[in-house]
């Protein structure tokens, strides 16, 4: 028996309560997953599982060796990644997790010409605005667009990137309602809100003369920014977007800016992963890149005429 293969298929049953689904991630089949934990409670000596045909539940005796199997996995691919970093080649599975609108947009382009330059890189890729757990979840990196402050937790965050936000109506909305002159003024328009977004309720402009920010509401919450863009180009009211939602539609001229002498909040993309001594080469080479992709290709600002 291979121990180390034993105990990554362990704590894979742990943290995701379930032979199958572990099976289902590893790519190997249920029955060899109960075996390899069986084998494993042999090589030990202790009963590491109780399971039921309704529940699977950990010992006590499994919970502690749960976290010892945690610290040698890490030890060992930090081990692996430091040979990696000396040789110079990043290598292996990367996965990353990303917000499903920005993943669909912008990571799935640049994923391509990341595997081009770094042919011996796999990537899994999961897009999903939900909080992720990195450990738990088995991802190597999550990228998340939010406020420029996260709370504290063990995990790094690099910020790589700033993405604006606008707000937008079509013109034929506009016509019908008017345009906006003031941040006050939006408390009169249906604004489309995406219900995810850390300012879901609350809109926040700045200008010369400092910061407003706004009570807003309408008739659409959603927790998926392209909803609430077709919402938008449908004539249904006033959203507030990131630049590469909107980015084509102003320039075609579905879209019309509003309020052209306020800036919009600005959120921030980061790069999160876990704290560890040796980041392997695959991550912070990952960053590195998609960093200076996304200062080639993010678009950050319009004119007051809707071109970049």
């Amino acid at each position: 028996m291979d121990v180390l293969a034993a105990m990554g298929v362990f704590v894979r049953v742990v943290d995701l309560k379930s032979f199958s689904l572990a099976a289902a991630e590893l790519g190997i089949s249920s029955s060899s997953v109960s075996k390899q934990v069986s084998h494993l409670e042999q090589h030990v000596g202790a009963r590491l599982l109780q399971r039921t045909t309704r529940r699977l539940s950990v010992t006590e005796v499994g919970a502690a060796y749960h976290e010892k199997c945690q610290a040698i996995l890490s030890d060992v691919d930090e081990a692996e990644n430091l040979v990696s970093q000396l040789q110079g080649k990043p290598k292996g599975v990367l996965k990353i997790n990303a917000n499903m609108t920005f993943g669909q947009q912008l990571l799935s382009r640049a994923i391509p010409e990341f595997m081009a330059a770094y042919p011996d890189v796999q990537l899994e890729v999961a897009l999903d605005d939900s909080d992720v757990e990195l450990l738990k979840d088995g991802f190597d990196l999550a990228l998340r667009i939010t406020h420029p402050s996260l709370p504290d937790s063990s995990l790094i965050a690099r910020e790589i990137a700033s993405v604006p936000l606008f707000l937008c109506a079509t013109p034929a909305y506009l016509a019908q309602h008017g345009h906006p002159q003031t941040p006050e003024a939006l408390k009169q328009h249906n604004c489309l809100v995406f219900m995810l977004a850390s300012n879901t309720n609350t809109w926040t402009l700045t200008n010369t003369a400092g910061s407003q920010t706004i009570q807003v509401g309408g008739d659409l919450k959603a927790n998926n920014s392209l909803m609430v863009l077709q919402a938008a180009l449908a004539h249904r009211g006033v959203a507030n977007l990131a630049s590469f939602v909107i980015g084509k539609y102003v320039e075609e001229g579905q879209l019309e800016l509003l309020l052209p002498d306020y800036q919009a909040e600005r959120l921030s993309l980061y790069a999160i992963y876990p704290e560890r001594k040796y980041i392997a080469p695959k991550v912070s080479l990952f960053i590195e890149f998609f960093k200076g992709w996304l200062d080639d290709n993010l678009q950050q600002k319009f004119d007051l005429t809707g071109h970049l």
